[in-house]
């Protein structure tokens, strides 16, 4: 019975041989357990402790040593809310403790009904860079989620800082935790049941969590799933069998309804089109059908590295919006023209386009410093103008060399501005260039 496997609030719990801790009090309840929050035994330190429904774990003897491994391995990153220490076996079952989330941050979910919302575009583009590298981190140490969804995440919606919690079903590449994931973020070949979860499946699901953060609604619900009520067998008609994206090029059977699929109509005109382009090859045909074409993690840091630096605010009405760097851009808000004079191109990087527009108050990062770093919240570099002349300030702790068309060249050191003139090329050091084209 799953009443037998519950905790009492003053219940003292054990940890290992020589710690213990009291349950304090209950925090929240899932499919696979309960949530509760401890007091550590000795320190006083408070912790959530995740207790399993002892029914509820297909192997539980597996499941347990693959939580042991997780934690005698570490986190793969600081954003993963991971398991520090596991329980004694009690009735049957055990828990995982792990940190509380601060104050401060909100369930993603939370986002999703408008119950939060992010401060500023900068924040929303944060949380997207920030889940991102986690899943980078973890898939490079050898790991797949294998249970990716909206429950995992809560977010400071001032800052866009993440965390990741649920980790208790991550696994070794090629290892199966049982778990298949939850409906409408699992790959359609999950749905269909072709395949168990891996890293491939990971990428699907990190499309549709990132289609929600920055578009708000689900990247395959549309026109064809406008359903009175969604069956477990449209389930695996909509997301497995023939699944179609909301934007689809080819057939436009599923697009968004109005007054249904708000978010999507609003704001996914107000994106640029690399970023468009990056989700309709995520949910194409090839990505939904054969599982061909998913981004890599390292593709969407370079994409959404690019979309930070197309956040400026319109000079007409002052609203946030994203510019375009070539071609023409109206305000989102204001609807008047609001284009970029040109761009700042350097090389490729994953062969993903690396592109910084020129307008004013448009920010560079150490990621376009060296063509090394992932660094995109310290800003190295900003767009200043004056009458007629667009600069570039230099924020960064290293000196510029700056070749002007006629081939003369010119030092820039911190704290000096560089012109931005068209056909010049600046030297950011060890060989990484941007080049300056007008638009």
């Amino acid at each position: 019975m799953i009443q037998s496997t519950r905790l009492k609030r003053n219940q003292q719990v054990r940890l290992g041989e020589t710690q213990a801790a009291t349950v304090v009090d209950k925090l929240g309840e899932g499919g696979q357990g309960t949530v509760y929050k401890i007091r550590l035994d000795g320190t006083g330190e408070e912790r959530a402790l995740k207790w399993y429904f002892s029914e509820k774990i297909k192997d539980p003897q597996t499941f347990y040593a693959n939580l042991k491994a997780n934690i005698a391995s570490g986190t793969p990153s600081p954003a993963f809310v991971w398991p520090e220490m596991l329980s004694e076996w009690e009735n049957g079952t055990f828990g995982y403790v792990m940190r509380i989330f601060p104050k401060e941050y909100k369930s993603f979910s939370k986002f999703l009904l408008a119950q939060a919302s992010f401060a500023s575009f900068g924040a929303m583009v944060n949380a997207a860079l920030n889940i991102v590298k986690a899943f980078k981190d973890l898939h490079n140490k050898g790991y797949n989620y294998q249970d990716l969804n909206d429950g995992n995440f809560s977010i400071n919606p001032k800052t866009g800082d993440a965390l990741i919690c649920d980790n208790d079903n991550v696994m070794g590449h090629g290892q199966k935790s049982g778990i298949m994931g939850k409906a409408r973020y699992m790959a359609p070949e999950v749905v269909r049941g072709d395949k168990t979860p891996d890293k491939l499946t990971d990428r699907f699901s990190l499309a549709v969590l990132l289609y929600l953060l920055l578009i708000g609604d689900h990247p395959l619900e549309g026109q064809k799933t406008n359903v009175p009520c969604l069956t477990k067998a449209h389930d695996k008609k909509f997301f497995g069998d023939e699944p179609l994206f909301m934007y689809g090029e080819r057939d436009a059977g599923n697009r968004p309804v109005p007054g249904k699929h708000v978010n999507a109509i609003s704001f996914w005109p107000c994106f640029p089109k690399f970023i468009q382009d990056a989700f309709k090859k995520s949910f194409g045909q090839e990505s939904l059908k054969q599982s061909n074409g998913r981004l890599l993690e390292q593709d969407w840091l370079h994409l959404l590295a690019r979309l930070k630096s197309s956040i400026v605010k319109c000079p007409h009405c002052g609203e946030e919006m994203f510019v375009e760097c070539a071609g023409q851009t109206a305000c989102s808000s204001c609807k008047k023209d609001a284009s970029a004079v040109g761009h700042l191109k350097f090389r490729k990087r994953s062969n993903v386009e690396v592109l910084v527009p020129i307008f004013e108050g448009v920010l560079l990062y150490e990621y376009h410093m060296g063509e090394s770093s992932d660094d995109c919240q310290t800003a190295a570099a900003a767009v200043l103008v004056k009458p007629g002349k667009f600069g570039l300030e230099n924020r960064s702790k290293n000196r510029w060399t700056v070749t002007l068309a006629s081939g003369a060249a010119q030092v820039k050191h911190p704290g000096e501005t560089a012109l931005l003139a068209a056909g010049a090329k600046i030297d950011f050091g060890n060989g990484n260039v941007a080049e300056i084209i007008p638009n």
